[in-house]
């Protein structure tokens, strides 16, 4: 078998039908689809019970509780039968092609261990906000995982089962950031990396209602930074991971909450249509009308107005502009 797809999911009901029909309808037909579901309590098994009993191709795992995505993870790559791990997120979609475009290019480039590709980004409501084609114009994969940045989405991964043994599978402390740090790691074995020009996934952008994820995600980069610049020993890492582990466990969400983050969330949308490629025009308005439509504080009206007049003007020299501050 060439290909294992592996998929966790957690309390994913709401994107979980998009996420599977897009994995089960590629045109490369012959994969096996490993769902790992996480100690979900939404409704996610039954959808997914339901799925397995009409396509055979589909291997699903439940765990008795949520382990975390790393430990799951690890769980469905151990069991795959395939040469190569296809990851999927349970709320993203993976374009038609990909499968088949991403084999072929392994197949002719057997020297690269992990393949990635630009992408569509979609809002909570499935629609197209742009195309992003920065991903593969990273030359130094390195040095742009250790400054917090992706290199490809996660779940549009195709890497080669016996390089991500060999490495260690995903780092079970990290929590978030644990695609950069295994990437960091497979590339400090010498692992090759390419990142497809063509956008062959969705990675659907959902609001940050507080601030854990963010502070989690810059924690987690600090300690790949102590891993691979500062070349920290086992037992300082150890003791960073468990303590950030107990800073993000006291989050309350609900406490937590960020001040009106659905405006910020289309807000982000707007400048993010705007500065990549717009699939229609006009989209960095509806978002910002969106966002204008959200309960605001009285500072933010004025905001909204600069970002319009920013929209009349083309992106790439507001861009340029901007990197030379």
């Amino acid at each position: 078998m060439q290909v294992s797809v592996v998929m966790s999911v957690f309390n994913a009901k709401r994107y979980l039908n998009e996420a599977v029909d897009s994995i089960l309808e590629q045109t490369f037909k012959e994969f096996e689809f490993i769902i790992i579901d996480d100690g979900s309590t939404d409704g996610s098994v039954q959808i997914l019970e339901d799925y397995a009993l009409v396509d055979k191709r589909i291997v699903l795992i439940k765990n008795e509780r949520n382990l975390g995505l790393p430990t799951s993870l690890n769980k469905g790559i151990l069991l795959a039968k395939g040469k190569y791990i296809a990851r999927q997120d349970a709320d993203d979609i993976s374009g038609i092609c990909r499968l088949k475009k991403q084999l072929h290019y392994a197949q002719l480039n057997p020297d690269i261990d992990i393949i990635g590709s630009d992408c569509y980004i979609i809002d909570l409501n499935s629609e197209l906000v742009c195309k992003t084609i920065h991903h593969s114009k990273i030359t130094d994969f390195k040095s742009t995982l250790l400054n917090r940045k992706a290199i490809f989405p996660h779940g549009s991964a195709l890497i080669k089962r016996d390089k991500i043994i060999a490495a260690g599978l995903y780092d079970t402390r990290f929590y978030y950031s644990q695609d950069g740090e295994l990437w960091l790691r497979m590339i400090s074995k010498g692992s090759k990396i390419k990142v497809l020009q063509e956008p062959l996934y969705y990675f659907r952008m959902l609001p940050v209602t507080n601030n854990k994820k963010n502070e989690g995600q810059a924690a987690y980069n600090k300690i790949k930074q102590l891993i691979y610049l500062h070349k920290a020993d086992n037992e300082t890492i150890d003791q960073e991971t468990i303590r950030i582990k107990n800073t993000l466990a006291a989050y309350n969400s609900g406490a937590n909450l960020l001040p009106n983050y659905m405006a910020v969330y289309w807000r982000g949308l707007a400048n993010t249509a705007y500065f990549n490629q717009n699939v229609k025009k006009g989209i960095p308005f509806k978002y910002l009308y969106k966002a204008f439509r959200e309960k605001n504080n009285l500072k933010d009206y004025l905001s909204y107005l600069k970002l319009v007049l920013l929209y009349i003007f083309p992106a790439k020299p507001i861009r340029y502009l901007l990197s030379k501050r």
